[in-house]
């Protein structure tokens, strides 16, 4: 069967990069920065790049475990990515009120892409799940919304740096040298690269998020998933 999970595709380009070309390059795009331990202050990024790994593995429950992770860390686009894997049914029946559910707590900050597939799933609900899907919604964002999981993630960005500034000598200095092993090769990175407040400040790197997903917007690509056809049935409404 065929798949149009469109936001697969797009996580696999450097859309979170800053959109001007200039400053810190995308992080999981940066070897000397996953190389020196960044991930590990990031769970976020992290389980959401285990997860598109998990994906390119075909192991679909060991992706939707990662990123339900992810999302537990205020990441959108795992939270999204969720919304597309219950709404395509890959390697499982197609479930659109969980699609929904989770597609709405994506669409929180406003991003286009997450608003427009939001509104599709609605509209494609029978009017007898609405009230299911509405429920659904918020208890999912008990959990994954932004008042929940934000203070998460602030507290793993400030034990992540933490943990990095505590076992390295130095300052944020660019004039300062930060060794590191890489598969047992020393290798060395500007501290002012690793600590750039952009990624560890929670305020700032939310900000520095919305600035890049403001811009993203609907692309269909196929990435050769199986998965199950949603069902057909439309109804006019908006969550």
């Amino acid at each position: 069967m065929r798949s149009a999970m469109l936001l697969i595709p797009l996580l696999f380009l450097p859309v979170l990069a800053v959109a001007s070309g200039q400053g810190p390059a995308a992080p999981l795009d940066d070897a000397a920065l996953l190389g020196a331990g960044f991930l590990d202050g990031h769970p976020d990024m992290k389980f959401r790049q285990w997860g598109m790994d998990a994906l390119q593995r075909g192991d679909a429950e060991a992706a939707m475990d990662n990123f339900r992770k992810a999302a537990r860390y205020a990441d959108k686009p795992a939270q999204g990515l969720l919304g597309e894997m219950y709404w395509y049914g890959v390697k499982r029946a197609a479930d659109p009120v969980m699609a929904f559910a989770w597609m709405d707590v994506a669409a929180e900050r406003g991003y286009p892409l997450m608003l427009e597939l939001r509104d599709k799933y609605w509209a494609a609900l029978p009017l007898e799940q609405h009230d299911i899907a509405r429920a659904q919604a918020l208890r999912l964002r008990d959990e994954y919304g932004d008042a929940a999981a934000r203070p998460r993630l602030a507290a793993e960005l400030q034990r992540g740096k933490r943990a990095m500034t505590g076992s390295r000598t130095g300052s944020l200095s660019n004039n300062v040298d930060i060794v590191y092993m890489d598969g047992g090769v020393s290798r060395t990175i500007k501290a002012d690269r690793l600590y750039d407040p952009t990624y560890w400040d929670p305020d700032r790197y939310q900000r520095w998020q919305d600035e890049n997903w403001m811009k993203i917007r609907r692309g269909t690509v196929e990435v050769g998933l199986p998965t199950q056809t949603p069902p057909p049935a439309a109804t006019e409404g908006k969550p």
